[in-house]
């Protein structure tokens, strides 16, 4: 068996198989043609940028050539998927259209156009034509080939992509709408991501809060000739040629025996599990080095928002767990290199990578040389990725401009004869968070309204009854039911968080006039009568224990309002742990600060489950410092 013809399977939601894209035929090929060529003015990065009515970076997935009525030309009409929107704004895949091509018998060259590729990477400068297509600034000028080696461009490509990061303040500067511009994806080229239906990937989130993936090894047995030690470090030279070019992290939480195939693992933790070894035959045929793929949540809320979030405006689903398993029996397995490869491979598929091609004579050199070609090159290469690679993987992690993240909330509302207007009853701020920027814009949508009103002001949204509600049961916070809903994200005007939701889990009466925010029920457990004047320092803004929180305040954080040491105090402080007393299901965020006035959030935020939060992780470098845990309204 010839070991350029070992198959590297993908296995994807459920284990249902990867599409295997089919080769493009290049549409220039020559018959009769006319030429006719072209000199420009060169023009500096600035100049470019500014003279442009839109500027981005994108992957070729479509070309077509047709000839115009109005002037008589032959043109090339190209796609390209946007993956780094830099100036204006985008569809998800935009059409440019350049003279030149071939229609017929006839062929058409133009030596100002640029003569682009099925896979390519572009950094595009486009302008609109007086017939409303977009054509390049420049022509072949315009359309920068950006060409990676080992995943890595040349310096100078680097230092041009860099400079027009800088003058585009990475996408942040306005320029034209060409939504109106959009392109299409040849039904033989693939947009590289596994897709779960309708075009939607998945991806893991973790990358947006600049957490890693956890992943476990189980090295129960290892091919002939590879150490524990040879087989740990492969797994992380994979996932290293992931992250050196994406938002990805990962972090390894130990040697574990799983059990069962890895490919049989559902569990929604968000954690890979690579399998070094088929003692359980998830893998049937005997040219299968390995199968890598991910589970998903694949539920969408009705205004068609992802778990996974929105990437430069592709909508995903969220991955909720990956796996890998190898083939360890196959003699293939036995060389490092190719072991190493594999892993990457697999990794891939495990982070929602498809196959860049299924082509056995693959004439792109492109797609045939990425990790995601469907056969092992067993050329040596380990774990590198090729040209292809980066930028597909990018449209799910980009490396330089990951979506906004936030949190959903439960609410518990209090009802009386006439609703309370106290802040922090009925109410919750939703707040939202960037790694790269503070200016992002709430969205809500998909209100269920089945017993009251949400009403947004700003990032505070208020809940208002239809009317006097008796106490209710409530409904489990860890659960998905309610009593009434609201679904939001926040977006930073390229990318938006993954969907979150506030839900009514419970309706309680206060039957005091005016209502102070505190139902009967909490009064009557906590001081024995619903009427607050009875009793010493019964009323809402009193203090019970002593402990310098209000009966109102002790009724939202959680606490008892009848013992001072329940006062949502942090009680345990070290380098790397805070941990605090908490209302299980909200929201708390830790800040920091060395001289008690200039405060930052020291990790992010935590819904803790129970009456005890825990902030784990950060590191504590100073001489000092001096922490507040901020309980979330």
């Amino acid at each position: 068996m010839q070991t350029a013809f070992v198959l590297l399977t993908a296995l994807v939601q459920v284990k249902t198989t990867c599409r295997f894209p089919v080769l493009f035929a290049s549409v220039f090929a020559l018959f009769a043609h006319s030429t006719f060529a072209s000199s420009i003015i060169p023009l500096g990065t600035a100049e470019h940028v500014s003279a442009s009515a839109a500027v981005f970076r994108g992957v070729v997935v479509g070309l077509e050539c047709y000839r115009n009525a109005a002037d008589g030309l032959i043109y090339t009409r190209t796609s390209l998927r946007v993956v780094e929107p830099l100036k204006g704004t985008f569809p998800r895949i935009v059409a440019v259209s350049h003279p030149g091509g071939t229609v017929g018998e006839l062929t058409l060259y133009s030596g100002l156009s640029p003569m682009m590729k099925q896979g390519e990477v572009r950094l595009m400068f486009v302008v609109r034509r007086s017939d409303d297509n977009l054509t390049g600034t420049q022509g072949a000028a315009s359309a920068v080939r950006l060409e990676y080696v080992n995943a890595q461009l040349s310096n100078d490509q680097q230092s041009l992509l860099d400079e027009v990061r800088s003058l585009t303040l990475s996408g942040q500067i306005p320029g034209e709408d060409v939504r109106d511009q959009t392109g299409f994806a040849t039904s033989d080229l693939t947009t590289g991501l596994t897709d779960r239906g309708g075009g939607i990937g998945a991806r893991f989130v973790q990358a947006d809060r600049g957490e890693p993936i956890p992943y476990l090894i189980d090295a129960d047995h290892l091919p002939t000739g590879i150490t524990l030690t040879q087989a740990t470090n492969a797994v992380a030279q994979a996932m290293n040629a992931w992250t050196a070019v994406t938002s990805l992290k990962f972090a390894f939480e130990g040697i574990q025996s799983f059990g069962t195939s890895a490919d049989s693992i559902s569990t929604s933790d968000e954690k890979l599990r690579i399998q070094l070894h088929d003692d359980y035959n998830a893998i049937t045929a005997t040219s299968t080095l390995g199968i890598g793929g991910q589970y998903t949540s694949a539920t969408l809320t009705g205004a068609g928002w992802g778990e996974g979030g929105n990437v430069a405006g592709n909508e995903f689903y969220k991955s909720s767990c990956g796996f890998v398993v190898l083939e360890r029996t196959n003699t293939t397995m036995q060389n490092l290199a190719s072991f190493t490869e594999v892993l990457c491979h697999e990794i891939g598929h495990a982070i929602g990578m498809a196959h860049s091609s299924s082509n056995p004579s693959e004439p792109s050199v492109p797609l045939k040389q990425s990790i995601m070609y469907f056969q092992v090159h067993a050329d040596a290469r380990g774990a590198s990725l090729g040209v292809y690679d980066p930028p597909v993987v990018q449209q799910a992690y980009p490396s330089n401009n990951t979506p906004p993240f936030t949190y959903s909330r439960v609410m518990d509302v209090t009802t009386a004869s006439v609703t309370p207007n106290l802040t922090g009853i009925n109410d919750v701020e939703l707040r939202g968070y960037d790694l790269q920027t503070t200016n992002l814009t709430l969205l809500t949508n998909n209100a269920a309204n089945l017993n009251g009103q949400f009403n947004k002001s700003g990032s505070i949204i208020k809940y208002i009854p239809n009317g006097f509600f008796a106490t209710s049961a409530r409904i489990d916070p860890a659960g998905t039911g309610y009593n009434d809903l609201i679904y939001l994200r926040y977006s930073d005007g390229t990318n938006s968080s993954p969907y979150a939701r506030v839900r009514v889990i419970s309706f309680n009466s206060d039957t005091l006039s005016p209502s102070d925010g505190i139902p009967d029920a909490w009064m009557i457990t906590h001081f024995g009568n619903a009427n607050p004047i009875i009793g010493l320092n019964h009323r809402a803004s009193q203090d019970a224990d002593g402990d310098q929180l209000s009966n109102l305040n002790e009724f939202r954080t959680g606490m008892t309002p009848t013992d001072s040491s329940s006062a949502q105090r942090i009680t345990l402080v070290n380098k790397t742990n805070i941990q605090f007393q908490s209302k299980a299901y909200e929201l708390y965020e830790l800040h920091a600060s060395t001289n008690l006035t200039n405060w930052v959030r020291a990790a992010n935020p935590i819904v803790p489950l129970t009456s005890t939060g825990l902030f784990t992780g950060f590191t504590n470098t100073s001489p000092y410092m001096f922490f507040r845990v901020e309980k979330v309204r």
